[in-house]
């Protein structure tokens, strides 16, 4: 008896040593699992997933595993080249466009100058010409959009003078900033010096100027202060009691904050998303009473 119940027991102490290694290994695959999906989350990351068990369940997860995450990366990659196909016909369309259309508003400046005109014809000219810029403004974003959101064009950083580049945005804003009788406040510290790209910091503050122009309902204001490493560019303007705007949504493409009377494309501040991003700077959009603010740290 003694020797059945002491088989027994050393039976027992094999069954649950065996069911604890396991348990065991069954919690490493696991932890291993766990690691390599989340290498996975890199798109550079080729490794399959591997099993250190041969248990037919694990091996059978691990290889749904790799074919997922093959089927994964394949779709990104067909993605990948039909974005790029898209954007290279969008961009040829816009360049298709470009050039009818300044032909046509040539034609038209010429008419004008002409000075043949009947008051209404003349007011159907103005309302022609309107619409052909409009048109051109769109082409012109469009391609840029392209480029953009393609990545075409190497970044050429070099140091660009921020405080006298914002200047010469700013006095190009005289003429409707006069016009419409805006209040303006303008606080720019001298001598700021980026290391940047000339030509996409110059596409930034164009855009932002643009939008503010669109926007403004009767204070502007705009300021650079440089705070130890960092930049911060803040560009403010009031608007109408009338415009609704939904600040989650004022870097999405075509959103514009009062769509009927607002003219643009509504790309200009999803440019600036977009360029701040490539540029490894951080910019921000609040609205504070009445108040909306478009803040770039750099």
């Amino acid at each position: 008896m003694e020797i059945l119940l002491g088989t027994a027991c050393v039976c027992l102490l094999v069954i649950l040593s065996v069911l604890f290694w396991k348990y065991l290994s069954l919690k490493k695959n696991i932890h291993r699992f766990t690691q390599e999906l989340e290498k996975l989350k890199a798109s550079d990351y080729r490794q399959p997933v591997k099993v250190t068990d041969f248990d037919k369940d694990l091996v059978a997860l691990a290889v749904k595993v790799n074919e997922h995450t093959d089927m994964q990366r394949q779709l990104g990659t067909e993605y990948e080249q039909q974005k790029r196909r898209l954007g290279t016909a969008i961009s040829g369309i816009s360049h298709d466009f470009r050039t009818p259309l300044t032909a046509s508003l040539g034609y038209l400046q010429m008419i004008e100058k002409s000075g043949e005109l009947s008051d209404t014809h003349a007011e159907y000219l103005r309302i022609a010409m309107q619409k052909n810029r409009y048109l051109k403004e769109l082409s012109d974003e469009f391609f840029e959009l392209t480029k953009l959101e393609n990545d075409e064009g190497d970044l050429h950083p070099e140091p660009v003078n921020l405080s006298n580049l914002l200047t010469e945005s700013i006095l190009e804003q005289h003429g409707w900033i006069e016009e419409r009788g805006i209040s303006t406040a303008f606080d720019l510290a001298d001598g700021i010096v980026v290391q940047t790209d000339p030509h996409a910091l110059q596409r930034i503050l164009d855009n932002l100027m643009s939008n503010a122009r669109k926007y403004t309902a009767d204070r502007f204001s705009v300021t650079l202060r440089q705070d130890g490493g960092q930049v911060l560019l803040t560009v403010s303007n009031s608007l109408a009691d009338c415009i609704s705007l939904d600040i989650e949504r004022v870097f999405e493409p075509f959103y514009r904050m009062d769509a009927r009377t607002a003219g643009g494309s509504g790309l200009g501040l999803y440019v600036v998303k977009l360029l701040c991003d490539r540029l490894g700077w951080d910019v921000r959009a609040s609205l504070d009473e009445g108040i909306f603010s478009i803040g770039i740290h750099i």
